[in-house]
């Protein structure tokens, strides 16, 4: 039987409560790393307020729908009743050129454009259209552009068959829930079909979009710019993006969008009291900046714990292998400069690139913790050693940030493998000193 007082329990009880202390010490650090979390929140908040305010004085994102035929009706038995029948193209073509650029307010940048939209489409002869019910009144028919913030139309050119028409401010029956410019057509021959060609020079902030409310529809956007994100529900057909600019194709039909050829006005909204719901799909561009540096941030306060149980057991590792003994106010101190790694990685990243200020952020606190951790270890052969396992764990964490769709897969991985290194380095270790 083994004596409670000797040499080897009481190494083994040294080691037990040095462990349980160490996950104490784990635990107050992980908690803290949710502070931190907070704090990049808090400054990636204050980008929204500088995005809010650019919007404010410039336009927002743009969703581009028309043109729209409108055609105000009565009804053939109660004539006191009256409504608007919307009439859809059955050819839509668009074609937009955006310049984006990027407006500084304080540290904070903001992506903004100017866009220049040819829009050509072919509505079928009115003739086509039939119905006992209503009585159309196609002299008092209008043609409708709607786009999310108005305030970001510069200028407006329609010409229907071949004639300049003039523009009004208002979507007409659309205006309550869609802002927009409309035109009178006034058409007489309902044997002619119409012709639309729609310039448009807008401009916005963050995304452009289109919505394919035709029956075909083949809609181009091009930019010079690098990083785009394609967004809504249809992807483009082709692309073509280069170190300076994009160009995407989509050609959807009314099949895949689910767009009706016509419909009642009232009758939607009677349906869906926010206005006309039946255009719900459209298809755009994000216009991204090249590096997110606050979700990286946050991506990168969120693996701090790693950082902390890696570097924890790199020390817990030498005061077992080289019998160095490491005070626990030694790795409190560590945990704090491993979690200051994060703020200067926020604090850096608002003024330069990602990829300096993680650099920089990672040289200073590896060079810190080194300079701390040769107070304990002296052959240089360790400290070689110790300086490298800090510059591994840094260039994991970059690799594991940069694969986004692999982060998981990749962090996984990088745990078993140091956890198969701590059995292999600790597997001979005679914990109890017994012969």
């Amino acid at each position: 039987m083994t004596n409670d007082s000797s040499p080897s329990n009481s190494k083994s009880r040294y080691f037990a409560v040095k462990l349980a202390t160490i996950f104490a010490v784990g635990l107050v650090f992980l908690y803290s790393s949710f502070w931190l979390n907070s704090t990049v929140h808090n400054r990636k908040q204050l980008l929204n307020k500088a995005e809010q305010d650019i919007i404010l004085a410039w336009a927002g994102p743009q969703t581009i729908l028309g043109p729209l035929l409108i055609v105000p009706y009565t009804d053939a038995q109660k004539k006191d009743v009256q409504g608007h029948m919307v009439f859809l193209p059955e050819q839509l073509e668009s074609s937009s050129d955006a310049i984006p650029e990027i407006r500084h307010r304080g540290i904070f940048d903001v992506s903004v454009y100017l866009a220049e939209l040819e829009i050509n489409c072919l509505f079928s002869p009115p003739e086509q259209y039939k119905d006992a019910n209503k009585v159309l009144h196609w002299s008092q028919a209008k043609l409708a552009v709607c786009l999310d913030d108005v305030r970001g139309l510069n200028s407006i050119m329609l010409n229907v068959n071949g004639h300049e028409v003039s523009v009004d401010s208002g979507s007409d029956a659309l205006n309550n829930k869609h802002s927009g410019a409309h035109a009178k057509l006034a058409i007489t021959n309902l044997a002619l079909p119409l012709n639309i060609k729609l310039h448009m020079n807008i401009k916005g902030a963050d995304t452009l979009n289109v919505t394919p409310i035709g029956k075909s529809n083949k809609i181009g956007i091009k930019a010079n710019w690098a990083d785009p994100s394609f967004i809504g529900q249809f992807l483009p057909n082709t692309k073509n993006v280069t170190s300076k600019a994009f160009q995407a194709q989509w050609q959807i039909s009314s099949l895949a969008t689910s767009f009706p050829s016509h419909f009642d006005l009232t009758e939607i909204k009677k349906v869906n009291h926010e206005g006309p719901g039946t255009f719900n799909k459209s298809l755009g561009v994000r216009f991204l900046k090249t590096a997110d540096h606050y979700q990286q941030a946050e991506r990168a306060t969120k693996y701090s714990f790693l950082f902390v149980f890696y570097t924890f057991l790199v020390f817990f590792l030498f005061e077992v292998v080289k019998r160095t003994k490491i005070h626990i106010f030694q790795y409190c101190i560590t945990a704090c400069s491993l979690l200051c790694f994060s703020l200067l990685l926020t604090a850096f990243a608002e003024h330069m690139s990602f990829e300096l200020a993680y650099g920089i952020s990672s040289f200073a606190i590896i060079s810190q913790i080194a300079f701390y951790a040769f107070g304990l270890i002296h052959k240089k052969s360790e400290r070689t050693l110790f300086v490298s396992l800090l510059v591994s764990l840094y260039a994991y964490l970059f690799i594991v940030l940069r694969l986004e769709d692999f982060a998981l897969l990749v962090g996984a991985l990088g745990t078993f493998a140091l956890i198969t290194v701590a059995m292999l380095v600790t597997k001979k270790i005679n914990w109890f000193e017994e012969k």
